[in-house]
């Protein structure tokens, strides 16, 4: 039995990635369906470690508040030798930084993966879409105006074949999909051959307030890190073993660690979740062909060292969702869908850099733990706050212009450390500011920027003193689509709210009450009107002084 349906995307993918994609799309109205060839949602914390970048993302997408409540803050890591229950060295992996007003959440989280996919799931269900459970992609075959894609629905023994029409399909079904087998693209790199056996196992007796790393130099090791679950450890196990027996004999792995650690007293229950791993490092030559685009680990695959992997993944979803968005809107040119590639795949690329570095460190560390803190490290760059598009073509900064390296030399595409840049540029992430008081309710709670922003709009952030200046401005916002915009008039601080005009009718007039705005984005002078535009990935896509640069913004993606 077949059947035939229509739907402008297919997300093809039921992790992080295909869930962030869908969820862009789906809060800017564009219906879209999601297949995951399984018949159950992933178990195990997998990425559990949130990057401060993608909590910001999470926020965008409307999920933060569940995220963070259910999250547990990183913990440090105790090192021993093989077989010893002292430490011999504890550290901290990240650290602990003070948020500050342009960055409310300077540190990561730690959430299971399959908790942060029922989070974003349960979103989507309320914008009426599902995950299609034991859906599976066939084939698919692109033409000049869409995708015809042939899937196969199983219901018990039955299988129920249908075609679906689609303009765009978004392959974020994994290393080993379909999407990107069939669409013809490389996928270069390398494999590994150590492996490591991971999941999640009941444990009692052992502290929560350590990460316990038992290791000798040559690949034997023990990790348990405790969970946002109670009793619930997430466990990593590497040696000489047979890998085929520890992954079946419950009893095998159990006595493993236990000899490994030396202690004879944890109370193991269940193993929870059980998987293998065997590192690769690969990535496409490009992220997309004609109407069928990848992302995630469909497109990269690398170390976990680092913790970049999920939270890639999800700015490549969001990234590829607004753009997809407006296009299927006709609000704007497909060309601006080859950005996606043009940002992405540099960042990628560095990525799979960092984390390869990363991962020959770890396996550097000496038995009586030399190397470990240096191996372990993280923070920094790795936040990801400082990943910019500052070289995109739908990119512009009046301000200081983008100078291109020269071809010898790397694109800085992870920028400053921690997100710190003394003058911020167009590509780079837009701070938030708290303290801004709306004028038309001074006595309500004072606004902040990450609760305008979002994933449905353009924020066009007006810095000017002078009210004829901003109203030429909001004029010429009227040419673009309402539903798409948002409009803030930022008034410096001091600024008296009885000399601000009824006549600026922005979507926000505030007054910058501690300067955190003009501080953040680098506004010196009140007098000169500066307009920054930011994208609905938070990202500051144009940083002009006039009507005309911002006209000049917009009609790049036309």
């Amino acid at each position: 039995m077949s059947s035939k349906a229509s739907v402008p995307v297919l997300i093809v993918g039921g992790g992080p990635t295909a869930l962030a994609t869908a969820l862009t799309l789906a809060k800017n109205g564009i219906s879209t369906r999601i297949v995951q060839k399984d018949d159950h949602f992933h178990t195990g914390q997998r990425g559990a470690g949130i990057q401060p970048r993608t909590l910001e993302y999470y926020n965008l997408l409307g999920v933060l508040p569940d995220i963070w409540e259910q999250g547990i803050p990183p913990m440090p890591v105790s090192m021993y030798k093989i077989g010893e229950s002292k430490p011999i060295k504890t550290f901290h992996m990240i650290e602990i930084e003070e948020d500050t007003p342009a960055i409310p959440h300077n540190n990561a989280r730690l959430l299971g993966q399959a908790t942060q996919e029922g989070i974003m799931r349960e979103q989507l269900e309320k914008l009426g879409v599902c995950v299609e459970l034991n859906t599976e992609l066939r084939t698919y075959e692109q033409r000049e105006d869409g995708v015809v894609a042939h899937v196969v629905k199983k219901a018990g023994d039955e299988e129920i074949a249908e075609m679906i029409q689609c303009e765009w399909i978004v392959g974020a079904d994994g290393a080993k999909g379909v999407v990107r087998k069939q669409l013809g693209v490389t996928f270069l790199g390398e494999t590994h051959s150590d492996r490591l056996i991971f999941g999640e196992v009941e444990l009692k007796s052992l502290s929560r307030d350590h990460w316990h790393i038992w290791s000798t130099l040559g690949g034997t090791s023990v990790s348990l890190r405790p969970t946002e679950n109670e009793e619930i450890f997430s466990f990593g196990v590497s040696g000489d073993f047979d890998h085929s027996k520890m992954m079946s004999d419950r009893d095998a792995l159990v006595q493993y660690i236990r000899d490994k650690t030396g202690n004879y007293n944890f109370e193991l229950g269940e193993i929870i979740f059980i998987s293998d791993w065997r590192p690769n490092i690969r990535m496409v030559d490009r992220f997309s062909v004609g109407r069928v685009f990848l992302a995630g680990d469909a497109a990269h695959v690398h170390s976990p060292t680092g913790g970049q992997g999920l939270n890639t993944g999800i700015q490549d979803g969001v990234n590829l969702g607004w753009k997809l968005a407006l296009v299927i809107k006709n609000e704007a040119s497909p060309s601006l869908l080859d950005t996606y590639n043009a940002e992405r795949l540099p960042v990628v690329a560095r990525m799979l850099q960092m984390t390869t570095k990363l991962l020959h460190k770890m396996r550097a560390v000496e038995g009586d733990g030399r190397g470990a803190e240096d191996a372990f490290k993280r923070g920094g760059a790795l936040k990801q706050l400082g990943i910019n598009y500052r070289w995109s073509p739908i990119v512009l900064d009046e301000r200081t212009p983008y100078v291109r390296p020269a071809d010898t030399e790397l694109l800085d595409v992870y920028g400053a450390e921690g997100g710190d840049v003394s003058v911020l540029r167009a590509g780079d992430r837009a701070p938030d500011a708290p303290s801004l008081v709306d004028i038309r309710q001074p006595d309500a709670e004072p606004k902040k920027l990450f609760s305008i922003f979002g994933v449905t709009l353009h924020t066009v952030l007006i810095f000017s003193g002078d009210a004829t200046q901003i109203r030429a401005v909001l004029y010429a916002v009227k040419e673009y689509p309402p539903s798409t915009m948002k409009t803030v008039a930022i008034y410096p601080q001091g600024t008296s709210t009885m000399t601000i005009p009824t006549s600026v009718n922005a979507d926000y007039v505030v007054t910058d009450c501690d300067g955190h705005a003009y501080n953040g984005y680098n506004v010196t002078d009140a007098a000169t009107t500066t307009i920054v535009i930011v994208r609905p990935d938070g990202v500051v896509g144009g940083i002009v002084f006039g009507v005309e640069g911002l006209q000049k913004f917009f009609q790049a993606y036309r």
